[in-house]
């Protein structure tokens, strides 16, 4: 399962390049346009869910509703 995170914000965008890694997850980074992607792999639904949970309560956001996953091939 991959996981994007994208924010028009480079200071954010390196904070959370940097709480990934403390966190030893593994990411792809981008820029397309003017927006920051953070793309993260190989953690599936409750890990996802929990990494995301506790990155909004450690940089202080609010939460954003998910985008529905998309379907299988």
């Amino acid at each position: 399962m991959a996981t994007t995170i994208k924010t028009s914000s480079k200071n954010y965008f390196n904070k959370i390049q940097k709480y990934l890694n403390n966190k030893r997850v593994f990411f792809t980074p981008s820029l397309n346009l003017g927006v920051y992607a953070l793309t993260i792999f190989d953690l599936n639904q409750d890990q996802t869910n929990s990494l995301i949970s506790k990155m909004t309560k450690h940089f202080h956001l609010s939460p954003k509703q998910q985008e529905p996953l998309a379907l299988a091939a």
